[in-house]
């Protein structure tokens, strides 16, 4: 017997202090728990879930590449779902005791995945309906920058170093190097430079509503309103969907530029190795 939705609250969410996206906080977490107490009933397992979600990512991008306004809208509330399945993840992973690096890694792929794949399909979509070659540049822009691709960078080659090092024994040499420049306490959140600490603490509050998921809301409503549009005002076709492309696009590409310039001058790749390294060496 499955217990009550209040008692798998406590086990699901029992010491977990872990930050989540606001969208999922005010929103999702309120939903996802209902569709975790009908899954306890099956065998499904998390990485199961986590495995749907991908493949639900895909299929609803496929279908806002169609161009189709009603496409659009039956696609981005696919993945809307796929939200809530983020959610539902955990929640059966740490009722079950199923947390692995496995898991982390399907989540993870999952994320790195399905905004390229939904903002892309969304550009690819607005250009076959209004014929703008713009619109596909846009989503493409968008696709590859609003993900921090910065970040992403800077990780995969602490990790790469890190690897290396350790089977070169060479972690107190560079440790003892980089002391200089991160001082006692390595700073992932912009580095060395005062001015960069504060820039990336400030974007952290727009990066709740900018970043996923609150971009797949973005788009779940410029949805509506173009189909509401059809029927009611007089604003050209797809203009919402268009301009918000654009937007996106540019700014997320100068966000990245910033956060180029902020992690190289303050070096904050030294800062998550000594942060990594520091961390295996005690």
């Amino acid at each position: 017997m499955v217990e009550s939705i209040k008692e798998l609250r406590e086990i699901c969410y029992k010491g977990s202090k872990g930050r989540r996206p606001l969208y999922m906080e005010w929103v999702t977490m309120k939903v996802s728990i209902y569709a975790t107490k009908l899954l306890l009933y099956t065998p499904i397992r998390a990485d199961q879930v986590t495995i749907s979600m991908i493949l639900l990512a895909i299929i609803g991008s496929v279908f806002m590449a169609f161009g189709n306004l009603t496409c659009m809208l039956i696609g981005i509330l696919i993945i809307h779902f796929t939200v809530i399945l983020d959610n539902v993840n955990g929640e059966v992973a740490r009722y079950r005791k199923e947390g692995s690096m496995t898991g982390t890694f399907l989540e993870q792929y999952y994320h790195e995945l399905s905004v390229p794949l939904i903002f892309f399909s969304l550009g690819f979509g607005v250009f076959l309906a209004t014929g703008y070659k713009s619109a596909v540049v846009f989503g493409f822009l968008c696709a590859v920058f609003s993900r921090s691709t910065v970040l992403s960078a800077l990780k995969s080659a602490v990790v790469k170093n890190a690897i290396r090092d350790r089977n070169n024994k060479k972690v107190d040499d560079k440790l003892k190097k980089y002391a200089s420049i991160t001082g006692k306490s390595p700073n992932v959140e912009g580095g060395s430079t005062e001015t960069g600490a504060q820039l990336y603490k400030n974007y952290g509050l727009i990066r709740e509503f900018w970043s996923a998921p609150f971009n797949i809301v973005h788009i779940n409503i410029l949805v509506v309103l173009e189909i509401l549009n059809l029927y009611y005002w007089n604003l050209p076709p797809y203009a919402m969907l268009y301009w918000y492309l654009a937007i996106y696009g540019l700014m997320s590409v100068l966000i990245q530029l910033i956060s180029f310039i902020v992690h190289y001058k303050g070096n904050t790749i030294y800062h998550y190795y000594a942060a990594m390294l520091g961390k295996w060496k005690k």
